[in-house]
């Protein structure tokens, strides 16, 4: 199954608006994966019995967490600040079918949008600047499971998708992402 958010782009003009839909494509950098983001995400989405070795991990974990807090407030946060997420395995989630929403939703959570050395949010986010650049714009954030169930499709005419693609190749866009931009808004092109 593959899970993704994206940001829905409707753009004003003469002709009654168009509208594309650009995806965010994880680079697996691990860099939002932090302790504090965990604790943060909400909950697993397990039953114990089901994953005793993840129950199991999470109680020792808390368990340690207490005893931290109550030494020093401040090394408890200076600790789950700097600590990776204890399910983050060589960069990539070893709980990923059961993590916690915060993290299915990413980046679009508290913690996400936030998130400063991740090269992939950091294009998104340019991405999204160049392509509202000069224009008004609404902009509504989406999460789907599967690409060909696209919550909100586009709707716009070759040579807006062209000028779209221009200005994302401009924007650094890396060829899988252009690769799953493309397969958001492919035949959504209309001639209004």
């Amino acid at each position: 199954m593959v899970e993704t958010f994206y940001v829905h782009l409707e753009f004003a003009s003469k002709n009654g608006g168009w509208s594309i839909g650009l995806p965010f494509l994880c680079s697996k950098c691990g860099v939002c994966c932090t302790l504090d983001d965990f604790l943060t995400a909400g909950e697993i989405t397990y039953k114990p019995e089901e994953h005793p070795e993840v129950h199991a991990k999470i109680r020792a974990l808390f368990e340690a967490l207490g005893v931290i807090f109550e030494e020093d407030e401040a090394k408890y946060d200076r600790y789950i600040t700097h600590q990776a997420c204890p399910f983050l395995v060589e960069k990539s989630c070893s709980i990923y079918e059961i993590r916690p929403e915060g993290c299915r939703q990413f980046p679009n959570t508290k913690f996400g949008m936030q998130t400063q050395d991740c090269e992939a949010l950091n294009r998104f986010q340019k991405q999204c600047k160049v392509l509202r650049k000069g224009r008004k714009t609404k902009e509504t954030f989406h999460f789907t499971s599967q690409p060909q169930e696209i919550i909100v499709p586009a709707k716009l005419t070759e040579n807006q998708y062209q000028t779209c693609i221009r200005k994302l190749l401009q924007a650094g866009i890396t060829d899988d992402e252009l690769a799953l931009f493309k397969i958001f808004n492919r035949q959504k092109k209309s001639s209004f």
